[in-house]
């Protein structure tokens, strides 16, 4: 039997996915689950109810979708803990009942049910929720989104409102996550996983003020990117080349790019592997070897597309490919 107020899990299989679940009347319990699934916070509940805490979790992928239900309290990802226990996340945070505040970059943003932001790991932030609230979270390893910290900056802790324009179609698409009953494939997942966040950033993006210049900006690059995806398989592409096919000149360009705390190299970079390993994904490819998957999209030596990869990545091509069949 368990001890009264100790964590109680659970697990149920759903569609092939785990569900793991942790239900306690325990503060230290509860500030040992949210470290375990999430990262190291200060929890500080509202001292005027008793305490009770859920967390359950489900995976995508790369992706980790929680539920989290609690009583009144405060979540603090202070500086101190984020370099003493430093772990890089990108996370999503939506609101299904209660109401909360996230406060993250110098930015303090409301949240209604249906409502969601986004917010990091790596720098402070602060969640303020109440009274009986639901939250949603997404998480995501924050090497496997193509997003500069200088421009993350720029979109945590801004309210996508849930019945606005994008919101409208991505909450029903974040809650769907964790109430969906069925499987998908291994490489399904993957793509699902790396859309999913895609989303979300273009979400946050739209809560700009378009007349800021920043927003201008943005839009320009949006559409830079648009015409690198869908040259990314000439291995010619060049910054040279993307400057002449918008009027622009390299200078331009660039210094476009670094607004943002980007190069425009790197970027190229980042997509072909994107797309190298979208590719490798793909069932229509399961055979084909590396080297022609590589060379399709601009990596002419596999040593050097194999040293990208892992970088990126954590794991080689071949291993990541035997990981995913």
């Amino acid at each position: 039997m368990n001890e009264p107020g100790a964590a109680q899990p659970e697990t149920a299989d759903t569609g092939r996915r785990l569900t793991e679940i942790v239900r306690t009347t325990s503060l230290g319990t509860w500030t040992d689950a949210i470290r375990d699934t999430f990262v190291a916070l200060d929890i500080k509940p509202a001292e005027s109810a008793p305490f009770t805490g859920t967390v359950r979790t489900r995976r995508l992928a790369h992706l980790l979708a929680a539920d989290v239900l609690a009583t009144s309290q405060t979540f603090d990802r202070t500086g101190r803990l984020a370099s003493r226990q430093p772990l890089d996340l990108m996370q999503i945070g939506m609101v299904v009942a209660g109401e909360g505040e996230l406060v993250q970059d110098g930015r303090t943003c409301a949240l209604r049910p249906g409502d969601f932001a986004i917010y990091e790991s790596a720098r402070p932030f602060t969640w303020h929720l109440r009274p009986e609230w639901h939250l949603r979270v997404f998480t995501w390893p924050r090497e496997s989104i193509p997003l500069s910290e200088t421009r993350s900056q720029q979109l945590t802790a801004r309210t996508v409102r849930a019945d606005s324009a994008v919101g409208q179609l991505i909450s029903p698409l974040l809650s769907g996550i964790l109430t969906h009953e069925r499987d998908v494939s291994s490489g399904g997942a993957i793509r699902l996983a790396d859309e999913i966040a895609e989303l979300a950033i273009t979400a946050a993006l739209e809560e700009g003020d378009p007349g800021d210049p920043d927003s201008r900006a943005q839009e320009f690059r949006e559409t830079i990117l648009r015409y690198i995806d869908a040259h990314i398989d000439d291995a010619d592409l060049t910054p040279q080349q993307i400057a002449q096919a918008f009027f622009i000149s390299p200078r331009t360009l660039h210094r476009l790019f670094a607004r943002f705390g980007e190069t425009v190299a790197t970027t190229i970079r980042l997509r072909r592997l994107q797309a190298c390993r979208q590719a490798m994904l793909s069932p229509q490819n399961a055979h084909q070897p590396l080297t022609d998957i590589a060379s399709r999209f601009g990596f002419a030596d596999l040593a050097v597309f194999s040293r990208a990869f892992k970088a990126m990545y954590g794991v080689s091509p071949s291993r990541y490919r035997e990981l995913n069949r």
